[in-house]
């Protein structure tokens, strides 16, 4: 297994969660002793303060239309050879496969990562979108071509075999958890913060960091902090952008909390501001994983979260064992578990330190291992296409 090659494919660096996800799972595998990893990107190159592994080989395809994709994965294929190509999110699955094979490099063995519930997209969240529509029906076409089919949950895995029926047997299929670098995420954080909230304290603060979409469930956070105000005084921010902005804004100034409400935007450094919160809350009606629940955790955050559809919150909370879970429509009850965990220290001590403890299971190494071991038994030296 050391002289193994890997490449992770990725539309771009820039940051956000799938950005981290590639990075943290290239440290796994460093750690985890592979030979050579090749970390390629479709478009978009590095961010302001992303670092990039000196082990780690960056390969830039400048492919900027997502039609043209495919023949430069082709010619990256053929250049470098890995003996295992990683793809990581639908949208570049779909190249992803149909470069690989029109590159007819069959020593390198393709592994499509999907990193959302693929159904919800297409037939409930998205389901006016023409590219979500088609996603199901590209994914039965091209899924079963590849080596090997990932999920970044047995329920985002199970979405894709029984509702999407993409057609590939069990043994070419599995499921892991996102890793999670968390002593990347908390030298990161030591950074000072930019939002002018967090560098002066002047009262409690809820953090949530998350696109500003449907599946965020945004507005029963705002709720559910218009009631919090009525009992104590508090600021909400919430990081991220995205298409619900303008409700959201339309939202703030219905329930008359606009001074106490702030939607920056995207942030590079999100952990910097989740280091200096009281609480981090997640709303989502729909999480397969909850990457960013974990990144929170690493940050000594502690956390409030729906129950969501993918199960992801559940997974990573334990059901509730390192942090408060309620019903995803109930904005009282998101309220009553805030504002107890801003007034009860103990609370927040023990959730700091259960989570402190969870993030152990996320290590990148961990996770990388479980990817090895699958490789290994179903991959390598094995007749798959």
């Amino acid at each position: 297994m050391q002289k193994l090659s890997i490449a992770l494919l990725t539309w771009g660096l820039k940051g956000g969660s799938l950005a981290n996800y590639t990075l943290a799972l290239a440290q796994g595998f460093l750690e985890a002793g592979v030979e050579k990893i090749y970390l390629v990107y479709i478009a978009r190159g590095p961010g302001e303060g992303v670092e990039i592994p000196s082990q780690v080989e960056l390969v830039p395809l400048e492919a900027h239309r997502s039609r043209s994709a495919p023949f430069h994965i082709a010619k990256m294929i053929n250049r470098l050879r890995p003996d295992v190509l990683i793809s990581v999110s639908a949208f570049v699955n779909m190249p992803a496969t149909i470069g690989w094979l029109l590159s007819g490099v069959r020593s390198t063995k393709l592994i499509v990562s999907q990193h959302s519930t693929m159904s919800y997209k297409a037939y409930v969240e998205l389901k006016h979108d023409v590219k979500f529509r088609f996603q199901p029906l590209m994914a039965r076409l091209l899924y079963p071509r590849a080596s090997a089919v990932h999920a970044n949950s047995q329920h985002v895995l199970d979405d894709l075999l029984y509702k999407i029926k993409i057609g590939v047997p069990t043994t070419r299929a599995f499921a892991t958890a996102n890793p999670v670098d968390a002593v990347r995420i908390r030298h990161h954080a030591q950074a000072p913060p930019t939002h002018p909230w967090l560098k002066t304290k002047e009262m409690p603060v809820i953090l949530s960091v998350g696109r500003l979409a449907k599946q965020k469930n945004y507005p029963l956070l705002v709720e559910a902090f218009a009631k919090l105000r009525n009992q104590q005084p508090a600021r909400l921010v919430i990081l991220g952008e995205g298409p619900e902005r303008q409700t959201l804004e339309q939202q703030i100034r219905a329930l008359n909390i606009k001074n106490w409400v702030s939607l920056p935007g995207f942030v590079s450094n999100p952990w910097a501001e989740m280091a200096n919160a009281d609480v981090f809350a997640l709303s989502s009606e729909e999480e397969p994983f909850g990457l960013v629940l974990v990144e929170a955790m690493a940050c000594d955050l502690p956390i409030v979260s729906t129950h969501a559809l993918g199960n992801g919150p559940q997974a990573v909370l334990g059901d509730g064992k390192y942090g408060r879970l309620i019903s995803n429509a109930d904005a009282q009850c998101l309220a009553s578990h805030l504002a107890s965990i801003l007034s009860d220290t103990a609370l927040r001590s023990e959730l700091i330190q259960l989570g402190r403890k969870r993030c152990e299971d996320f290590e990148p190494q961990k996770i990388a291992q479980t990817w090895l071991s699958f490789i290994d038994k179903n991959i390598i030296d094995k007749n798959i296409l």
